[in-house]
């Protein structure tokens, strides 16, 4: 690169967000709302989405486009494609941006591979997946490069403490609780036509949960409390919001259960705020999370949620407080759960009331874009500085 990445004149930081997109999930809403912010404060800044050959995923871009954000979209072929680094390379070279943001492993390969540490750079490690030996493999690559990254930013507590332990300097490693826009979830109104086209009625009882479909989310678990609780509830209705691999094995086992009638899947949705406001329950059953969008989505929507105590979790959900807290994989938690909020509606009401104060006062996505300004800010500070005792050296000694 001609120009080695040298700081740009502007004040401001310039800033190149990176991420190899699997779909709408977590991840892709936090670039996305970071991205809004950082055009909201005056700043340069572009998401750069890989467009694989296999599955384009390019609902990101597509979202960021139509607010008007820029993106530039960058063709790749497979795990390693010469040409895609080069694309990035030329990219920067021409729109000169002076910090680059990368979210994934996949990103993160190829900004180290683009830029050869030259240019400032910021991770955000958004969670480690390892239920397949293929992503417990990416996991320990991603340790490696991220290495070289000025700053590691995590979602929670506990992946900071997985990164020290896989030789992650601690003194790179921030967290930053993700955040979301509050104006997203204000709907509130009834929805009818949305509730008959799932084939829920008026006495409907519904809970639902919104994730991709893996493992790792808990599904069958939820699917397992949904058997106990209709017993009790005939009216209770199940919405799963999402799709992945795992869709074909829960659908097998909703049958199994006898459950066909009342849990509805309703694959990836573009109209999720909507959704959230006709649920009575919002539930995130998941088995390793960092900090969950979807659930701080449902807080927002003044949702009644119950959610499994994993990642960072608890600093949202305050048990009995901001909703209710169950043991990971324990259907049976689970379900009492949900009885009790199915059998104390008043109650489950007040928590998503004080559930949605907590979001607006600690988890906007204004409060989590102050925090990745300050970084960036220092991150080119601390850029400056070194290029200024590099040049005084050499000046002295010369």
């Amino acid at each position: 690169m001609n120009r080695d990445f040298e700081i740009n004149k502007s004040k401001e930081p310039r800033v190149f967000h990176l991420i190899s997109s699997s779909g709408f999930l977590g991840a892709e809403n936090v670039v996305l709302e970071l991205a809004k912010e950082s055009l909201a404060a005056g700043y340069w800044v572009t998401i750069g989405v890989f467009e694989n050959r296999r599955n384009p995923n390019l609902e990101l871009a597509q979202a960021a486009t139509s607010m008007g954000l820029k993106v530039k979209i960058f063709p790749c072929r497979g795990r390693f494609d010469l040409r895609t680094i080069s694309n990035i390379r030329a990219f920067i070279d021409k729109d000169y941006p002076n910090l680059l943001h990368s979210h994934g492993y996949k990103a993160n390969f190829y900004a180290l591979c683009a830029t050869r540490g030259k240019m400032p750079w910021v991770v955000t490690n958004h969670n480690w997946l390892r239920t397949t030996f293929n992503l417990k493999l990416y996991a320990h690559l991603d340790s490696f490069l991220i290495k070289y990254a000025n700053k590691v930013v995590t979602v929670s507590d506990d992946i900071a403490i997985e990164m020290v332990k896989r030789g992650v300097p601690e003194e790179k490693i921030s967290v930053i609780d993700n955040g979301i826009n509050l104006q997203r979830f204000s709907n509130q109104g009834s929805h009818e036509t949305l509730k008959r086209s799932f084939g829920f009625n008026e006495k409907s009882r519904i809970i639902g949960t919104v994730a991709s479909l893996r493992e790792g989310k808990g599904h069958i678990y939820f699917l397992e409390a949904a058997k106990s609780i209709t017993s009790s509830f005939p009216d209770a209705r199940f919405l799963i919001v999402g799709d992945g691999r795992e869709r074909d094995r829960l659908e097998k086992k909703t049958a199994e259960l006898g459950l066909s009638e009342k849990v509805i899947f309703a694959g990836c949705r573009k109209d999720v705020p909507e959704i959230l406001s006709i649920l009575d329950i919002f539930v995130l059953p998941s088995l390793k999370e960092g900090m969950p969008m979807a659930l701080l989505e449902a807080m927002a929507a003044k949702r009644p949620v119950i959610a499994t105590n994993v990642g960072a979790v608890q600093k949202v959900v305050v048990d009995k407080e901001t909703g209710l807290l169950v043991e990971p994989g324990n259907a049976e938690s689970l379900s009492t759960a949900i009885s009790e909020m199915l059998m104390d509606g008043q109650s489950a009401m007040r928590l998503g009331l004080q559930g949605f104060r907590r979001i607006r006062d600690k988890f906007s996505s204004q409060t989590m874009s102050t925090k990745y300004f300050n970084l960036y800010q220092q991150v080119l500070l601390d850029q400056v500085v070194l290029k200024q005792t590099f040049f005084d050296k050499n000046f002295y000694n010369s």
